[in-house]
């Protein structure tokens, strides 16, 4: 290690450490201008010019006025003593820091190269190393214009590690003093935020129009406890954690609905779109939040009102997540009054848990309905949610074996022409061709060919007519053979 640039990190403030780690992600050299656009997020004092000053004064980094743009330079020995130095990055020579110089680096692609409209906030690229099972993992070129990204997986291949890994790239190694892991992990995300890029580096800066979902979202807060269980209801604790407690959603509906608040009707709209089985939302003389299923989707007759407890676990997951969802980005946008003009990144595990093949099938459709501006990154082990896949979605599949850990990889693949076996036994999820037929067979022939149930019924009523006239004595009737 360079002792004198040692000596230089050693005594720079705290603050000014975090800027030289940020700098050095780039290639030998940084416009001040990509800086302003990484650092603008971070609430830090001093601010980014005086940081700049101190590491400048303290020879750390170099300043040069290129004319059009200033310039930040350093020397690669500096950077070697910085990633050897902090406990909490790997060792220059594991090929880290070339990684993350290259997210800088990233040009913009879309499905759609006529439009080229990016979502607001959304994932170019991501470098994960030495967290959990990932050795090294990387993955590039993601579409700007992507709402949806599905991982794929089978059971412990590491589908949950690859959604906590980019929580902590995004969000940091702690959420509300709570340390989500104490790996030497690196973690570096590029994404585009607004028409900036930004390079997010273990939370640093910290991207805060996030939320993170696990796969156990039945609980909500008690009305009459929120403070002793909120360090359960931090925004990743349920991706980390199976007892993870999501905001009341009933809760703030009776607040706004006692206030005569706007947002009371917008939010009962959008929980009776995710909830087309629920005919109504009321709130009873008591102050309770009720809610009413209909017979059925054409019916105009509704059972008795149940309050949340007393609904299927179906229903209590979606109000429960997509109540905490709205909850959590009202506090981060509380400029927005209608979600659709919501923007930011959604993580969920297993997104299918809990719901009926239906209910799988709708969610993609219309939660891009009910938040068109947020990028979705979820995990599921069901073909179901690919049937509502919108189009330009990106499908991830994670591989694991003992040389290479976990590993992420993007299929190329185009599924909206694709019935359920086609997706089955594709490389999303891998089934051979005997594994999707049911395990009773006992002939290949018997095999049903129909695309649907009602056209097996029908042809086996057709089959049965043939048979029984087959059997009895009556001669063809005549207007079997009219066209």
């Amino acid at each position: 290690m360079n002792t004198s640039y040692y000596s230089l990190i050693k005594r720079a403030s705290p603050e000014a450490r975090h800027l030289l780690q940020v700098v050095t992600l780039a290639d030998k050299s940084v416009p001040l201008s990509l800086l302003q656009n990484v650092w603008k997020t971070q609430a830090t004092t001093p601010s980014l010019d005086l940081l700049l000053a101190e590491l400048t004064a303290l020879g750390l980094l170099q300043k040069d006025d290129m004319g059009h743009e200033i310039v930040y330079r350093f020397d690669e020995s500096m950077r070697e003593s910085l990633l050897k130095q902090a406990n909490h990055l790997v060792p220059s020579n594991s090929g880290t820091a070339e990684s993350l110089a290259n997210l800088s680096n990233a040009p913009d692609i879309f499905f759609s190269k006529a439009q080229k409209q990016p979502l607001p906030c959304a994932i170019k690229q991501l470098h994960i190393e030495n967290y959990q099972g990932i050795i090294k993992t990387c993955l590039s070129a993601i579409p700007l214009d992507s709402q949806w990204l599905f991982l794929t997986g089978e059971n412990s291949f590491g589908k949950t590690t690859v959604l906590q890994a980019i929580a902590i790239g995004l969000f940091g190694k702690f959420d509300d003093n709570k340390i989500l892991t104490k790996e030497d992990c690196a973690i570096a995300i590029e994404l585009k935020n607004h028409g900036h890029n930004q390079i997010h580096f273990l939370g640093h800066p910290q991207f805060t129009h996030f939320v993170a979902y696990g796969a156990s979202r039945l609980q909500i807060q008690n009305k009459q406890a929120q403070n002793e269980i909120s360090e359960k209801s931090t925004t990743t604790y349920g991706l980390f954690n199976v007892d993870g407690i999501l905001l009341n959603i009933e809760y703030e509906l009776l607040i706004w609905y006692l206030k005569r608040n706007p947002k009371y009707d917008i939010v009962k709209a959008i929980l009776l779109k995710l909830l087309p089985s629920i005919a109504d939302i009321q709130i009873t003389d008591n102050n309770e939040v009720v809610y009413l299923e209909q017979e059925n989707e054409t019916s105009q007759n509704v059972y008795q009102p149940l309050p949340f407890q007393k609904l299927a676990a179906g229903y209590k997951s979606i109000i429960a997540m997509y109540g905490d969802m709205l909850i959590r980005f009202y506090q981060q946008q509380p400029e927005v009054n209608d979600p659709k003009d919501f923007c930011g990144i959604v993580l969920i595990d297993e997104l299918d848990v809990h719901f009926h093949p239906k209910l799988q099938r709708q969610l993609p459709i219309l939660l891009s309905a009910v938040f068109p501006k947020i990028q979705f990154i979820v995990s599921t082990h069901s073909v179901i949610p690919f049937l509502g896949a919108p189009a330009h979605s990106v499908f991830l599949k994670v591989t694991r074996n003992k040389a290479d850990g976990i590993q992420l990889e993007r299929l190329n693949i185009e599924i909206q022409n694709l019935l359920p076996n086609s997706i089955l036994t594709s490389p999303i999820f891998d089934l051979d061709g005997e594994e999707i037929t049911q395990e009773n067979n006992q002939k290949v022939d018997d095999i049903r060919m129909e695309d649907t149930y009602d056209e097996i019924e029908s042809v086996d009523k057709i089959k049965a007519r043939l048979k029984a006239f087959e059997e009895s004595d009556r001669n063809f009737p005549d207007d079997l053979f009219e066209i």
